[in-house]
């Protein structure tokens, strides 16, 4: 199959954020200015020992659009990934296992197909916030992302806002105890280091 068919439901499952709307990224904030949907297909060839997706190593040109960089302006949020060969690959965020904290867990048709893709679901604002691929045969990546042009918002703004978090994952911040949660989520995870 080579078109990417998500359910219709897969449009509310995570934030659209359109332009006006604010991210917090540790403690400054964005405003965006233009939201895009895109879908790019990424085709890897042969063995591939964590395929690293960011264009200034060894991705195919015309794929800046995988990684966020706050100097170009750019927040990608990548939410979904199907694949049409059972070659079972596996998922990294960064250097970690993307689909289990402790093992290396592999895709395959069954579980993100092309007309049924795995979510994702992770934030980038810096090219070290990426994808990488483990793979043993050829293999197409159908990605449904979005990706966001944002200039630096000066003061503090109202709720509802979107904290993306340095580990790419989000939390939209509606109320005051929301941030309190935020603050133990980060508490928890830097002891976990």
């Amino acid at each position: 199959m080579s078109v990417f068919t998500p359910y219709t439901i897969y449009k509310v499952a995570f934030p659209f954020l359109k332009p006006g709307y604010i991210i917090k990224i540790s403690d400054k904030y964005y405003m965006v200015i233009t939201a895009r949907n895109n879908r790019p297909v990424v085709t890897l060839t042969g063995v591939q020992t964590k395929f690293d997706l960011d264009v200034g190593q060894s991705t195919p040109a015309g794929l800046e659009c995988m990684a966020g960089e706050l100097k170009k302006n750019r927040i990608v949020h990548i939410q979904f990934v199907g694949i049409d060969t059972d070659n079972k690959p596996t998922l990294y965020w960064g250097t970690e296992p993307l689909l289990s904290k402790d093992v290396e867990v592999t895709i395959d048709t069954t579980r993100a197909g092309v007309t049924n893709p795995i979510a994702i679901d992770r934030w980038s604002f810096d090219p070290s916030m990426r994808l990488l691929i483990t793979q043993s045969a050829d293999q197409n990546y159908y990605f449904e992302m979005m990706e966001y042009e944002v200039t630096p918002y000066e003061g503090v703004p109202d709720r509802p806002y979107l904290q993306i978090m340095a580990n790419g994952q989000a939390i939209m911040v509606e109320s005051p105890s929301t941030e309190k949660t935020l603050s133990r989520l980060t508490a928890a995870r830097s002891k976990l280091k």
